[in-house]
């Protein structure tokens, strides 16, 4: 019985994903008209309808250190990354409207890469190391005062659920911009959708976000590599310490 549960539980989230997704995103799109900065509108939409997702999926959960969050300049959120949800809990409960960086294969997706071009998320070619590392220093370059952006410096979701290593290139964008960085540890996203798996569990969550990390000294400097891969490594240790 529990599982009969579990599975029309799952049938009945992802049926109103693609019903509010199609309705929402077709009202979105008739307000972005009258909006200077249509992105903006998008990204509002996009966070009411990730707070309602996060309540329909039942999933509990807690979250800290939203006063460690500088309510104005220019920001990168670096986060771990354990599942599918991830994104969902970033957009309902950070306090500032983000962009984030995603692969360019989901921006050929009919009617969902449209959406996400208008809300001004960053394609990124994975596959190509000289492509990605365009990609992150033209945003870094492109990122201003009331501007934020996500990465996950793993580059991909974790298979065990444990903060992966990462990806050299994650940093280019904090040191070109010399942007404050805040580092959010997920825990418990991992086992709420198993990779492979399409179940969803109801399970804790908590979302710990940690004091900004300044590279405001890199700023129009290029680092050398060994202060690169130790300021790589403290990034990881402070995501690592509220992860947990």
């Amino acid at each position: 019985m529990k599982l009969i549960l579990q599975i029309l539980h799952t049938i009945f989230f992802y049926l109103v994903i693609v019903l509010t997704f199609i309705v929402g995103t077709f009202i979105t799109m008739i307000f972005a008209l009258f909006t200077k900065k249509k992105y903006r509108t998008f990204q509002f939409a996009a966070r009411i309808w990730s707070r309602m997702l996060v309540l329909l999926s039942g999933a509990r959960v807690k979250v800290s250190g939203l006063d460690n969050i500088p309510r104005s300049g220019p920001l990168i959120f670096a986060s771990n990354h354990q599942g599918v949800a991830d994104i969902l809990l970033l957009l309902a409960y950070l306090p500032r409207y983000f962009r984030f960086i995603i692969k360019k294969e989901l921006f050929r997706i009919p009617f969902f890469g449209g959406y996400l071009r208008l809300a001004g998320y960053i394609p990124i070619d994975r596959e190509v190391a000289l492509s990605s590392y365009k990609t992150i220093s033209s945003a870094a370059k492109d990122l201003d005062e009331e501007d934020c952006i996500l990465i996950f410096p793993e580059g991909t979701r974790s298979k065990t659920g444990k903060v992966g290593p990462f990806k050299r290139g994650s940093m280019i964008m904090a040191v070109r911009s010399g942007a404050n960085v805040v580092p959010i540890g997920i825990s418990g996203s991992f086992n709420m959708m198993r990779k492979g798996s399409f179940l969803i569990n109801l399970v804790p969550i908590t979302l710990n976000i940690g004091k900004p990390i300044s590279f405001e000294k890199y700023k129009g400097k290029e680092p050398a590599k060994s202060d690169h891969e130790n300021e790589l490594e403290r990034l990881r240790d402070a995501i690592v310490g509220l992860a947990g």
